[in-house]
């Protein structure tokens, strides 16, 4: 609020300003990695936060939706990116595909999610169940007696290792 007052602006003209500014210093290919990173990250974590903190459960569902499918663009960005940094304008068309995602105009992580992601989900959800199950047994009660005391113990076994809890 002060650098707005100082000036001379309102908070959403400094917001769409500085949009605008790091759109073109992407296009310049000047800090095209920090930016798209900026935006991508700090905006999203700024409002899920906003999101936990309000009433509506639908804010969070949201945000929710928009870091699953970020996860999941981030992984094939980091696997494949090495390829695509040969598109021209790739970090603009990364930094626009951000955008879409996020905006609550396009709602495009949810159209993603609903249309390639949950179907695939879907398909395979038993066996992730399964898999979850395996990987995270029941905690297990043991009874230690001994002449002076009796106690019980919960140890959960994971890996081959025991822990007590």
């Amino acid at each position: 609020e002060k650098a707005a007052q100082m000036l001379g602006l309102t908070p959403g003209q400094i917001s769409r300003y500085g949009l605008i500014a790091g759109v073109i210093l992407v296009m310049l290919g000047i800090g095209n990695t920090y930016i798209t990173c900026l935006l991508g990250v700090a905006y999203p974590c700024f409002m899920s936060f906003l999101a936990l903190e309000s009433k509506a459960d639908r804010d969070e569902k949201v945000w929710l939706t928009y870091w699953v499918v970020f996860g999941l663009f981030n992984i094939i960005d980091q696997f494949a990116g090495f390829i695509l940094a040969f598109i021209p304008f790739y970090f603009f068309l990364k930094l626009i595909f951000l955008v879409w995602l996020f905006h609550p105009a396009s709602a495009g992580a949810t159209t993603i999610y609903n249309t390639y992601i949950l179907p695939n989900m879907k398909q395979y959800e038993k066996h992730i169940i399964a898999l979850e199950k395996v990987e995270n047994p029941a905690p297990s009660t043991i009874l230690i007696t001994s002449a002076s005391t009796e106690e019980r113990f919960t140890f959960l076994s994971h890996r081959g290792h025991c822990f007590r809890l």
